[in-house]
């Protein structure tokens, strides 16, 4: 059904953008991954698709005729080739660490994704077209999804991107609109996640410096050390029973009230704490793909997935459900400073520059979609899962290119 909706949605618009440009057909290819992936990527592969068109991107805008590399004067985008390299040299190391080569190219989607980032950098003025024609399509769309009460039709997680990206006008009312739609999704589905994404646009609409912003970013992050500090001493007793995968997760959460308010952050909490701080200081060097987070029984199926799926799988391939932290597993501590170059410059670019991003084609927008995106991240897959990672790194291509806009501008 989700397929034949699709379809009817949007075959008149898709005969129409093939008479006239190939960007506005790979911008429908993301458009159309971002909003149903459980069809799109896990049938059609869309995210390795655009992984491919991005590299063919980068070919064609990285070199000359004469052979000589291009590299723009910005951070971000020099950023982005940093962590593509880091992840290459990761690959070709976990070479001599991969379990097999099942779960080496699985994880693998991690390094080639990032291409999807020269999408976004190479289609930026054409994306302000594209989503100002199919903007109402979206909004259409999403309606359908929640009126039918049909999760498979859009995820919480693309749907508050797509209502992101599209927003396009700085007023009240279209502002308002975002929220409610966003905070429909959360009446109906009850999504914590949603709920985050509401309290990052409500920071990013409110606070007007990026000083105070700063302050916000580093009292929560304060906030969240402390809180896990005191909650550690619970959370290693999951070793009380080492013959489940997770470990015994019912025993910590009978151990405090908290733990039971969301068994689904205590559960990661968990695996935060088994992967960060027990495997400190070594983690600091990374374990590479095609490796496993977490010690497993080869051929024991000790949860409960109802696909029959074994613990070596979900070592493997399941994440640390913050992809922040699964890729400073895999990758070291060179990945959360690269990480922390490239949210530093969006955040700085954005508070100093509101008022002109405001008024260039609402470029603003572009930066909600971002955060919107990375907020997923924080308590989900994302960039170790190609059902979501070439979105991220598109959004963030749009941003980066939007920068070097304005300092060309300017």
């Amino acid at each position: 059904m989700s397929v034949i909706l699709f379809v009817i949605f949007t075959k008149k618009f898709l005969k129409y953008t093939l008479k006239i440009k190939k960007s506005s057909v790979i911008l429908l290819l993301l458009t159309l991954y971002g909003a149903n992936y459980f069809f799109f990527e896990r049938v059609l592969f869309f995210n390795e698709l655009l992984s491919l068109i991005g590299f063919y991107f980068f070919l064609t805008y990285s070199f000359t005729k004469q052979g000589r590399f291009i590299l723009p004067r910005n951070t971000i985008y020099r950023c982005v080739l940093a962590f593509i390299l880091l992840g290459l040299i990761y690959a070709f190391v976990s070479l001599f660490l991969k379990t097999n080569w099942y779960y080496y190219f699985r994880n693998f989607s991690i390094v080639y994704s990032a291409f999807s980032f020269f999408i976004g950098y190479h289609l930026y003025t054409q994306q302000y077209y594209f989503f100002k024609k199919i903007r109402n399509k979206i909004y259409a769309y999403a309606g359908i999804a929640l009126a039918l009460r049909w999760p498979f039709l859009i995820d919480r997680n693309s749907y508050s991107f797509l209502l992101a990206i599209v927003q396009r006008s700085w007023k009240l009312f279209p502002l308002i609109m975002l929220m409610v739609g966003l905070g429909l999704y959360l009446l109906a589905y009850t999504s914590a996640t949603v709920a985050m994404i509401m309290a990052a646009i409500a920071a990013m609409v409110f606070i007007r410096k990026y000083a105070y912003f700063k302050l916000l970013v580093v009292s929560l992050a304060l906030s969240f050390i402390i809180l896990f500090s005191l909650a550690s001493p619970y959370l290693k007793l999951y070793a009380t029973n080492r013959t489940l995968f997770f470990g015994d997760v019912e025993y910590v959460y009978s151990q405090h009230p908290l733990f039971q308010l969301d068994y689904n952050t205590s559960w990661r909490m968990i695996l935060w704490y088994r992967t960060v701080v027990e495997n400190f200081p070594q983690n600091l060097l990374g374990i590479g793909i095609g490796t496993p987070l977490l010690p497993y029984t080869e051929g024991a199926t000790t949860q409960d997935t109802g696909n029959g799926t074994t613990d070596e799988y979900w070592s493997h391939v399941s994440g640390l459900h913050n992809t922040f932290i699964t890729l400073f597993v895999r990758f070291g501590v060179l990945f959360p400073l690269i990480m922390l170059l490239i949210y530093r410059q969006v955040f700085r670019e954005f508070y100093l520059y509101r008022s002109y991003y405001v008024k260039h084609r609402n470029d603003f927008s572009l930066f909600i979609g971002f955060v919107v995106i990375s907020m997923v991240g924080l308590f989900n897959l994302l960039l170790d899962s190609p059902t979501l990672a070439s979105v991220y790194w598109a959004s963030l291509g749009f941003v980066a290119r939007a920068i070097y806009e304005r300092k060309y501008d300017m």
